[in-house]
């Protein structure tokens, strides 16, 4: 009995274990493109392989470089910024367009369904929650929450020496149709 027990646990640790390794932690790039891409390459797998469109590049100081697009990142409508240093790619910074119209009363649904541990959450999106949905699946579980007037309004996944790959998704409440952003950045690379 006891070894039927046991061959009962070892094989639910090992279902554990295979679930837990479908979840891919390491941020090393994104939407085709490793941190360190040159800015040459990096606009080739903007322009011919994800359809986007360069509305302007230019260079700031010595060895950093940016330029700006506008995308349609899994269906949703927006802005890209990519920012390179003499390392290649080190940032990307999605803005997506709001597609319904956001709360005109507090920033914050007030409702019990929103309140979580005395937590308030801010309405998020369905940009916001189909992108937080997406990088739980890939990622795991975020290991940072942003708050703004006290009301959760992101999170941050970060893997890497000293955390130095990571992805920001937070709603940002400025009074532009862009609402929902999401960034992906390697500081090592800066």
């Amino acid at each position: 009995m006891k070894k039927i027990l046991l061959a009962l646990v070892f094989a639910a640790a090992v279902a554990v274990g295979a679930g837990a390794a479908e979840i891919d932690d390491t941020i090393d790039g994104v939407w085709g493109m490793k941190f360190g891409t040159p800015v040459a390459e990096a606009d080739r797998i903007m322009t011919e392989q994800n359809n986007a469109v360069l509305l302007c590049e230019y260079s700031y100081v010595p060895n950093y470089h940016e330029a700006f697009y506008k995308v349609s990142f899994f269906g949703r409508e927006g802005h890209l910024l990519l920012r390179f240093s003499k390392r290649g790619l080190f940032l990307a910074r999605f803005a997506f367009i709001r597609a319904e119209q956001r709360p005109a009363a507090a920033p914050w649904k007030s409702s019990a369904e929103n309140r979580t541990n005395g937590k308030k959450y801010l309405a998020f999106s369905r940009n916001f929650m189909e992108l937080n949905a997406m990088l739980t699946r890939k990622y795991g579980a975020a290991k940072t929450e942003y708050t703004d007037d006290g009301a959760v309004s992101g999170y941050q996944w970060n893997t890497g020496t000293f955390g130095r790959q990571s992805i920001v998704l937070f709603e940002n409440r400025s009074l532009s149709r862009s609402d929902t952003v999401l960034s992906y950045e390697d500081a090592g690379r800066k």
